[in-house]
């Protein structure tokens, strides 16, 4: 594998290694397959993010991914992420089988879960593929009521009194010195958080990355969901909420990644058909304010790489500006 040039790459891969040298990456991870008794494996690919996604095969051809998370992260609550994992997928649920225990790789944290890419890419303006995301939410929010109370898996907090935002979700991202020309921004979330703080709806497991990027579609619906990772325990409402504000990302695919407002309005009804309830007027509410925090947050994040407005068109910025806050029709 060629060694990382762009700067963003070397951010990332020294925040999740301790290094940014292919080699010695590549001989992080080759080093904890073989301890799983993965041997004489070699790296086919490194897809770097938040955490990085590495896939090795065997001489057999036999592929895994290898899931590694920096040294900071939240070992208990990941551990539980993966159980439940583990455990929906023995329930039938589509997940990658998980494959080792959670363990040190390097500085960081890795766990080893089998190849597995069911079904097609997710373009979620193909005739059924948004009826069938939001029903796959459903249906996961339906299955993980059996594991609400599993140890360690985290509760998606809001930010306290007097912070707008979340530490952002990786070293890319700077929130602090890109303030100026983001003002507009903070003041939008800002005013949405008390609703997000007094939140009432039911307390569920939900998927906080529920994007076409995390998952693939089969002839009967959901085929595959990855980033398991991103699940917690929150309010039923604020999950439906930033899963409408997010469900056609698709980095691999040539598609409009920002969902209009009736793209995100169709996505809540058709969650609510699913689980065969209409949301209460107080819980519309929850939702609403989580379509237009979550909206806030991704224009937040665009601010921070691009804060000239250079990638506007399409942009999470541009819905934002044009629209204001999400309200359901």
């Amino acid at each position: 594998m060629k060694e990382w040039t762009d700067p963003d790459n070397c951010l990332l891969a020294s925040s999740i290694f301790g290094t940014d040298h292919v080699r010695e990456v590549e001989d992080l991870i080759l080093t904890w397959a073989a301890r799983h008794g993965f041997d004489h494996c070699r790296v086919d690919t490194i897809e770097i993010s938040i955490g990085a996604a590495v896939t090795i095969s065997s001489p057999n051809r036999q592929r895994i991914v290898v899931k590694v998370w920096p040294g900071t992260a939240d070992v208990p609550a990941l551990a539980a992420q993966m159980k439940l994992q583990k455990e929906m997928a023995s329930r039938n649920f589509p997940a990658p089988r998980v494959l080792t225990e959670l363990s040190p790789l390097g500085p960081g944290w890795a766990i080893g879960m089998e190849f597995n890419r069911s079904g097609v890419l997710t373009d979620v303006r193909l005739p059924g593929v948004r009826f069938a995301m939001a029903a796959g939410l459903a249906r996961f929010v339906a299955l993980g009521e059996a594991y609400r109370n599993l140890d360690g898996l985290p509760r998606r907090l809001v930010p306290p009194e007097g912070r707008i935002w979340p530490p952002p979700h990786n070293a890319l991202f700077d929130f602090g010195a890109t303030v100026h020309g983001a003002e507009w921004i903070d003041d939008i979330a800002q005013h949405f958080l008390p609703i997000l703080r007094s939140a009432k709806s039911k307390v569920v497991v939900g998927h906080c990355d529920w994007s076409a990027k995390n998952m693939r579609m089969g002839p009967d619906g959901l085929a595959m969901l990855y980033d398991w990772d991103s699940v917690f325990i929150d309010h039923e409402a604020l999950i439906v909420g930033s899963a409408a504000a997010q469900f056609p990302v698709n980095w691999e695919l040539d598609v409009p990644q920002t969902p209009t407002n009736g793209e995100v309005a169709a996505f809540i009804r058709d969650y609510e058909a699913t689980r065969h309830a209409l949301f209460a007027p107080r819980e519309c509410s929850e939702i609403e304010a989580s379509v237009t925090y979550a909206r806030a947050y991704k224009a937040r994040c665009e601010h921070a790489l691009d804060p000239d407005a250079e990638w506007w068109s399409g942009s999470a910025r541009e819905s934002l500006k044009n629209n204001g806050p999400f309200a359901l029709p």
